[in-house]
C-alpha cells in the first residue's frame, strides 16, 4: 500500500513485521513534511497521545531518538521516500544528518522555514 502525503511518500507492506504500520507510516510522512504532533493529531482525527505513541513505535522501530533520525533510517531501508525532486531529498538527507536542525530550533524558527534554509545551506 502506498500513502502519500505532501512530498513524501510511504509504502506499508501487507505482512507484519517487515516495516512501518500503516499508521506509522501516516504519523511520520506528515512529520516528515513538518507538521507538528498536534497537527498530525487534528488531521488524522486522532488525539495528541495517540500519535506521539505511534511515533515512539516508529522510532522504536527504526532505532531512532527523533524525527529527523527516524525519517532518515526509514530512507535508508526504502518505508518512505521524498517524492519530490530527488536532488532536494539528498540535500535535505545531508542537512538531516550533518546536525543542522539543532542549530535552526534554537534560533526559533518554524519547522517548515528551518528545513527550507538547510536546503538553500547546503545548495
Amino acid at each position: 500500500m502506498e500513502i502519500s502525503f505532501g512530498d513524501w511518500a510511504a509504502t506499508v507492506e501487507p505482512m507484519r513485521g517487515s516495516g512501518l504500520t500503516e499508521m506509522e507510516a501516516n504519523y511520520l510522512v506528515r512529520v516528515a513534511n513538518g507538521m507538528t504532533q498536534k497537527e498530525v493529531a487534528r488531521e488524522l482525527g486522532r488525539s495528541q497521545e495517540t500519535v506521539k505513541k505511534g511515533l515512539q513505535r516508529a522510532y522504536q522501530r527504526l532505532g531512532a531518538a527523533s524525527v529527523i533520525t527516524a525519517v532518515t533510517k526509514a530512507q535508508s531501508k526504502g518505508w518512505i521516500r521524498y517524492a519530490g525532486k530527488i536532488a532536494m531529498c539528498a540535500l535535505l538527507s545531508v542537512a538531516m544528518l550533518t546536525g543542522t536542525d539543532d542549530a535552526m530550533r534554537r534560533s526559533g524558527k518554524t519547522r517548515i522555514a528551518r528545513r527550507a534554509e538547510q536546503v538553500q545551506m547546503i545548495a
